[in-house]
Parts: C-alpha cells; sequence; structure tokens
C-alpha cells in the first residue's frame, strides 16, 4: 500500500524576471565587488570527484552482496565563511575573516590541494553571498590595508545600510539554458545564485557603556524587536523577499514588484558587472504530494 503519491502539472509558458550574481569563483566574487559593497557571509564548497575511488580490499563482492568504495579525492564539504563587516558580527567562537586574509588564504589553500591527484579546484564554487552596500559618505581607506571600511559616523548617525541576499534557490532551475549563463562553470550545480532579499537597515550605536554586562548581539543595527522597544518606528528593517523562499506567515515585502528599481536600493552593486538582471521564459511546475496522516486499514 501506497501512503503518498506524487502529481506534477505545469503551468503554460511563462516569464521570470530575477536578478544573478553572475561570478561563481569566491574568489573573482571578494575581488569585484564594487569598494562601497562589502561581505557580509558566503557559503561555498569543493565537490569531490569519484575518479579513483577504489572498491575496498575486504568489504566488497562476492563476499558481500554489494561493493564498499574507499574515496581518494579531497574536497570542500559545503562551509559557511563569515567576514569582517559593518553589518553582523559572526556567530560565537567563529572567526570574521577580512576579506583580503580570505581570498590569500583560500588561494593558498587551492594550491595545496593541487598537489593532490583525484581533485580539481576549478570545481570550487559559490552557493550563497550577502553583502552590505553602505552610503559612500559613511566609508573611508583602512591605512595599513588599503580597503574600504566603516566610519564610527554610520553608528552616530544611525545610518542606513543595505544588505543584499543571494543564493542558489531550487526554485529557479536554468538547467536547459546553463551554456547561455556566464555561472555555468563545469561542476557546478544547474541553477545561478540569484537575489532572493533585500533588507534596508538602521544602524544602532555602538555599545559603549562599562556597565553592560550582557554580549553584544550579532546585528549591528536595529532589528524590528530593538526598533519597537526603543519607540523607533523608523528604524524598523524594511524587507523585500522572494515568496517562495518566505517562511509561512513572514511578514514581508514581495521582492519581484521592485526587481525594475533594484539600483535604487544597490545602487554601486546594480552598476557593476557582478549584478545581471536577467529575464528567462520557461515553465512553472508543481508538485503534488500526499500526506497520511492516519492509517485506516492495512
Amino acid at each position: 500500500m501506497s501512503d503518498s503519491s506524487n502529481m506534477t502539472s505545469n503551468r503554460s509558458s511563462e516569464q521570470e524576471e530575477v536578478v544573478v550574481f553572475d561570478e561563481s569563483d569566491p574568489i573573482a566574487a571578494i575581488e569585484s565587488l564594487p569598494p562601497t559593497v562589502l561581505p557580509v557571509s558566503m557559503k561555498l564548497e569543493l565537490g569531490k570527484t569519484t575518479a579513483g575511488d577504489k572498491v575496498h580490499e575486504t568489504l566488497s563482492t562476492p563476499e558481500y552482496p554489494v561493493d564498499v568504495r574507499v574515496p581518494k579525492g579531497r574536497y570542500i564539504p559545503a562551509s559557511t565563511i563569515h567576514f569582517d563587516n559593518p553589518a553582523e558580527r559572526p556567530p560565537r567562537n567563529t572567526k570574521a575573516w577580512r576579506p583580503e586574509r580570505f581570498c590569500e588564504k583560500l588561494s593558498e589553500l587551492l594550491e595545496e590541494l593541487e598537489d593532490f591527484s583525484h581533485i580539481d579546484t576549478s570545481r570550487i564554487y559559490l552557493n550563497g553571498i550577502s553583502v552590505v552596500e553602505l552610503p559612500p559618505r559613511y566609508t573611508t581607506t583602512d591605512r595599513e590595508t588599503g580597503q574600504t571600511v566603516s566610519t564610527p559616523r554610520l553608528y552616530k548617525d544611525e545610518g542606513e545600510m543595505t544588505l543584499a541576499y543571494f543564493r542558489r534557490e531550487g526554485g529557479l532551475t536554468a538547467t536547459r539554458v546553463r551554456d547561455d549563463l556566464d555561472t555555468a562553470m563545469p561542476g557546478q550545480s544547474l541553477s545561478p545564485p540569484q537575489l532572493v532579499q533585500i533588507k534596508e537597515v538602521s544602524a544602532k550605536p555602538a555599545r559603549s557603556s562599562r556597565d553592560t554586562q550582557q554580549p553584544a548581539g550579532r546585528h549591528k543595527y536595529y532589528t524590528e524587536e530593538e526598533a519597537a522597544r526603543t519607540n523607533k518606528s523608523d528604524s524598523i528593517p524594511a524587507v523585500w523577499k522572494l515568496r517562495r523562499v518566505a517562511s509561512p506567515g513572514e511578514s514581508i515585502r514581495p521582492l519581484t514588484p521592485v526587481l525594475d528599481e533594484i539600483d535604487e536600493f544597490v545602487p554601486a552593486l546594480s552598476e557593476s558587472e557582478l549584478f545581471q538582471p536577467t529575464e528567462f521564459k520557461g515553465q512553472t511546475k508543481q508538485r503534488e504530494q500526499f500526506y497520511a496522516e492516519e492509517v485506516l486499514s492495512r
């Protein structure tokens, strides 16, 4: 007896407008960001290959019904990197990387891996990235590193900043057109990283009191709860998000209707080559699945 069934239905041909993050190499992605756009976090991985795998000496057929294979290639599992940035702190006990140091050490790591067989370092790719764009008046250049950093005035003025979130999202499958996308490199997944959320926030003053006992929170901007608690309604974050990635009951504004005006949210990022508004033509497939809740008979 089957307790579930799947049905797939297709809508007629339609168009889908998205914004693609047009760089899949993690290092190139960081190095290509405009000066006033700083990385917040990144998801990457270096997929493993089965080339060179061997059958286990004893755990194999015909003694057993199946073979156990021993992998030879090295790989990097899906990993999240957090950067030193003006919008968010990393989770506790997690290192915040300076962008230039991240690029340096990842390049060094990939060079080390090239000495091993059965590994293709070109298979490393970006699964997602979040960035924050600052108004130029709140940025300056670090004298030691030459990198763009935020100024203390950003927090003193409770200035505005905009976060943009890109990720490979299962709701968009570009299998049939991947050769037409710059992000479709060998070994990569089928969907390009796309813009899924924009968040406009207000910086909050730095915690400087010696009487403060609680550790600083992750956000360097007002959350909805903090803005409500301090009676700063103008500082409540404004969130635009793709409906298909929003949680049930989540209070958001739909992202798709404002894509034509996205340069007003992230002007510097919009002018970069990383930011590629793209329009697809295709079909939306819907799958229905039956979830059993009670056994009536057996």
